[in-house]
């Protein structure tokens, strides 16, 4: 052996080192020798390490533990896997991958280790070593200068380095192979390499010839092994053949474990007749895996069989699925089939699930088969079709765990069809049917869901704690994280909303390493109810959004509820269209499964948006919600617009029974409103600051601002107005500049159109009712004018895109009275300017904000690049107007195209300047909140993405910061662009 330093430098230099060259070329040597005072995590890759368990397993031996389940969500997985990795870490890590040509493109096991390499801190070092590149993509790192590359012309002896190990010069005959160098020393010849093996196996003595044999029927072996396969002499044979570096190398990853040199198995016959003995002493020692390989060698299916259960418990859903896909078609039984559906489920892929478990059924449909296609079909088809598969099922009592569990999955599903009393029932025999902790754990979460829907604040905490209690003794991970998501919507609900936070907190960690994607989506969902509850729409949108988009993926009904309070964020910014349109989706959705609870959201969601535009539909959707059920919301949007004080103390008292602090703190304002009482609005003040929701505190002080008047108000409005600007609450923010503008009695544009997120016409500040307009050809007239700008048009062009199929005497008299209806709603003189055959919009005599924000816009870039002081003002003033795209409800307008397009490219250009100016000085949280405003309208823009993930980690949300660069990386994937390292700054442990 020899020291080669001017290779052990290039494995220190780079973030990423790769050692690419085919067998015998001294990767594992030159890795074993490299001297480091670093720690070393070392790991030889097998064929089961393809999959993401075993590698991670692996990876995390001595360091930390990663759950044994996963989900559907493969890549968020392997991300979340590989940051918990690196946090149990040290910062000067140095992790050496070998083999890693085992690894194929798309295996799961190499999603974790490009994560690695893109998440590792600069301060470490990671090598991978291998016969062929690494199956993932490296230019990113290359081209930034992280990656040092060692191939076989630089592994390759020199001459002078051959002459030092074979004691003569063959450097021409070897070509500087270390291995064939090597051979030569032991053998003094050149001849094949398949015979140099055979010669110097030839020359060791029969029990070390036999053991080798033995050993290559196997990918590792210990001594014990060996030993009960009838070599005696194996625990001094073993380490004298790895310390002569003679065949057989440790496997530095696995204490105890060796395996043969890539050589050895090319060219070492294996023994026969082993495999039955193995299997037996792999299963005792609970390497199960290894077992079954063992078994499969034989062929032996039942005894594959027997052990899949084992498989499951030891090494996951990945590991069941290596296990089952060695045994033949006609050689399953319904419980291969079971136990692969099973596999499925846990990785949340509902359709192969589904798939494997209709299989098993064609033996009879047992509990434990009935609970988990209901389950599937709970979360993908929906509660009905879950209770279909309920019913279907007649229990008998063989089976009491499984039996409970599909009880609880009846209950919940009635739950969510709204019919509590058969929800209690059934969740109440689940409990008296369960006889293990999981079941136990799972009934009682279920009766907490039915005693929160009943409002029983005390029964449903008792109900979460017996249920987290019982779920972390089965270790239930999935129950665990149902539980928590859960306790966190019921926080929500009564208004405790970093409560919320704190248990998605611990939730959320636990959804990512499991790559459950579906649970996953559930906490998000819970976690921007929570944010939204706080104020923090920006941040409330991209969970709302990130968790229907996993539903969507899934085919899944409870992707109504993000629809319900995206709609709710997109009203509060003021963009209509899009309001509307997630609300319509959501209800369609929730009616398409009759889930009562996400109906009565969207119905109330559409009646809030349409209160002022639309109060008789309004109403309509309102009483449809109480209709559904009791609902605190509807109410107090009926006592509103019929001025009803009845309403809002029934209101109250329905929040004050439920533990609803945030209904109570609406009806308290809505009150005060109504009555003009400074008192009701100073405590629903109070108990707004109490649950932390500044948006309600605004609505409060702009309510006050208008009870006072005068100057005192104006100060009032003003300073409500500024906070919702920040918080991007663009409505509020408009309702606080009235009041301000009405207790300075300044005069305002008696006509102003709104076009930025759906078009309004505001005469004095209220919004013209639809049928003012007597048609929609009149209102698209007025668009068009709008959308050129004050550019005129012809008659017979504006008729052409008004009426494009009709004939042109017809569209004449047709533009004429469209012409006249226009004129007529917004009032002779307001901006309709004919001049002969032309017709244009004059904005100097009729404002639209489009026209206000772009120049606003402009006005802001210029004087950010000049580094003037007005520049802040004047971004952050056309930032909070751009209530969303330009006439957002004719999104297939070729005449709305290109405005839309420029305010839209202008609105982002904006953005970027506050989000860099929000950086630079120390605002992470503003310039988080302008980064994900800027991802919602372009999620591909990678400059958002790294500075998200910038100032999330500089603001200390390190977990965050990871789970959105996570999606950066899915977002560059996705059009085909490497990904840059994940380069966050992060205080790290020694």
């Amino acid at each position: 052996m020899i020291r080669r330093p001017r290779l052990e430098g290039l494995l220190r230099t780079t973030r990423l080192t790769t050692l690419v060259a085919p067998a015998g070329y001294g990767k594992t040597t030159l890795l074993t020798q490299a001297h480091t005072d670093r720690p070393v995590v070392w790991h030889t890759c097998q064929e089961g390490h393809r999959l993401l368990q075993p590698m991670a397993t692996s990876l995390a031996s001595n360091w930390t533990s990663v759950p044994a389940v996963s989900g559907e969500d493969e890549a968020g997985r392997a991300h979340a896997i590989a940051g918990l990795l690196i946090d149990a870490w040290p910062s000067d890590v140095v992790v050496v991958l070998d083999d890693i040509h085992v690894l194929r493109q798309g295996d799961s096991a190499a999603r974790l280790l490009e994560a690695l390499c893109l998440q590792l801190p600069a301060s470490a070092r990671i090598v991978l070593s291998g016969r062929t590149v690494p199956p993932f993509s490296l230019r990113r790192l290359k081209v930034d200068g992280e990656l040092t590359e060692i191939n076989a012309a630089q592994l390759a002896f020199t001459a002078e380095e051959t002459t030092v190990v074979a004691g003569h010069d063959v450097h021409e005959v070897t070509g500087g192979w270390p291995i064939a160098v090597r051979l030569v020393a032991e053998t003094g010849t050149v001849e094949e390499l398949a015979d140099l093996v055979d010669e110097v196996v030839g020359r060791e003595p029969e029990q070390t010839r036999s053991l080798l044999r033995t050993a290559a029927a196997f990918d590792r072996f210990t001594t014990d092994l060996l030993v009960e396969l009838g070599h005696s002499a194996a625990t001094t044979i073993l380490p004298d053949l790895a310390r002569r570096g003679l065949f057989v190398e440790q496997v530095r990853a696995e204490p105890g474990w060796f395996a043969l040199v890539p050589l050895a198995r090319e060219h070492l016959e294996p023994a026969i007749g082993v495999h039955r003995t193995a299997a037996r002493w792999f299963a005792s020692r609970g390497e199960y895996v290894r077992a079954v390989d063992s078994l499969a060698a034989l062929e032996d299916w039942p005894g594959v069989t027997a052990l899949l259960g084992d498989v499951l418990r030891a090494g996951g859903a990945d590991a069941v699925l290596a296990a089952t896909g060695l045994v033949p078609q006609d050689q399953r039984t319904a419980e291969v089939w079971q136990l692969e559906g099973v596999a499925h489920q846990l990785r949340g892929e509902w359709r192969q699930a589904a798939d494997r478990f209709t299989r098993a059924t064609e033996d009879g449909l047992t509990a434990e088969l009935a609970w988990r296609m209901a389950w599937i079909q709970h979360l993908r088809g929906g509660p009905q079709d879950a209770l279909k598969i309920c019913d279907d099922y007649v229990p008998d009592g063989s089976d009491p765990t499984a039996e409970s569990m599909l009880l609880s999955t009846a209950a919940s599903a009635h739950w969510a069809l709204g019919d509590l009393e058969a929800a209690a029932a059934k969740a109440r025999e689940a409990l008296k049917t369960a006889t293990n902790d999981c079941a136990i754990g799972t009934a009682h979460t279920v009766l907490a869901m039915v005693s929160a829907a009943q409002g029983k604040r005390d029964e449903l905490t008792e109900h979460y704690d017996i249920a987290l209690d019982h779920a972390q003794k089965a270790g239930d991970v999935l129950g665990v994280i149902r539980i928590r998501s859960n306790r966190a919507s019921h926080h929500v609900e009564a208004g405790e909303y970093r409560a919320a936070l704190r248990e998605i907190e611990e939730m959320l960690p636990l959804a990512d390493v499991t790559g459950f994607a579906t649970y996953r989506a559930i906490g998000l969902h819970n976690r921007g109810e929570a944010l939204l509850g706080l104020g923090r729409l920006d941040e409330a949108a991209a969970d709302f959004l990130a968790a229907q988009k996993v539903f969507d993926s899934a085919g899944s009904w409870l992707a109504a509820a993000p629809l319900v309070y995206l709609g709710e964020v997109h009203r509060k910014r003021g963009d209509r269209a899009l309001a509307g349109y997630a609300l319509h989706e959501a209800l369609r959705l929730a009616s398409a499964k009759n889930t009562v609870p996400h109906m009565i959201l969207a119905h109330v969601g559409l009646a809030e948006l349409v209160s002022d535009d639309d109060p008789d539909l309004a109403r309509e959707h309102a009483r449809k919600a109480l209709d559904l059920g009791e609902s605190v919301a509807a109410l107090l949007v009926l006592g509103w617009l019929d001025h009803d004080k009845d309403l809002c103390q029934e209101a109250a008292e329905i929040a004050t029974r439920r533990g609803d602090r945030a209904g109570f703190a609406r009806s308290l304002r809505l009150r005060g409103v109504l009555e003009r009482d400074s008192v009701l609005l100073d405590q629903a003040l109070t108990l707004w600051r109490e649950i932390g929701n500044p948006l309600g505190e605004i609505r409060v002080r702009t309510a006050q601002a208008a009870l006072v008047g005068g100057a005192a108000g104006e100060q009032l409005a003003g300073e409500a107005r500024r906070q919702a600007a920040d918080l991007g609450a663009r409505v509020l923010a408009e309702a606080a500049a009235a009041v301000a503008e009405t207790c300075r009695k300044a005069s305002r544009p008696e006509l102003f159109i709104q076009t930025l997120g759906g078009f309004r016409v505001l005469r004095d500040g209220a919004p013209l009712p639809p049928a003012a307009w007597q048609s929609r050809k009149a209102r698209d007239l007025v668009k068009i004018l709008i959308a050129r700008r004050g550019r005129p048009i012809t008659r017979e062009a504006l008729g052409s895109l008004l009426w494009p199929d009709e004939e042109p005497e017809k569209v004449a008299n047709r533009l004429a009275v469209a012409l006249s209806t226009a004129r007529s709603v917004l009032r002779a003189g307001t901006g309709i300017v004919a001049e002969g055959d032309a017709i244009r919009l004059d904005p100097d005599v009729l404002p639209v904000d489009v026209v206000v924000f772009l120049a606003d816009a402009r006005a802001g870039l210029a004087a950010a690049q000049r580094n003037s002081s007005e520049a802040q003002s004047l971004l952050a003033a056309a930032e909070s107007a751009y209530h969303g795209d330009f006439l957002e409800e004719d999104p297939y307008e070729d005449w709305a195209g290109r405005l839309r397009e420029e305010a839209r490219l202008i609105y982002l250009q904006v953005v970027a300047v506050l989000a860099a100016r929000a950086e630079s000085g120390g605002e992470y949280a503003l310039a988080s909140r302008y980064c994900l405003r800027v991802l919602e309208r372009d999620p591909y823009d990678e400059p958002a993405h790294l500075m998200l993930v910038r100032v999330l980690a500089a603001g200390g949300s390190h977990g965050e910061a990871r789970r959105c660069y996570q999606t950066y990386v899915t977002r560059m994937r996705e059009i085909e662009v490497d990904p840059r390292p994940f380069a966050a700054n992060t205080p790290r442990r020694a």
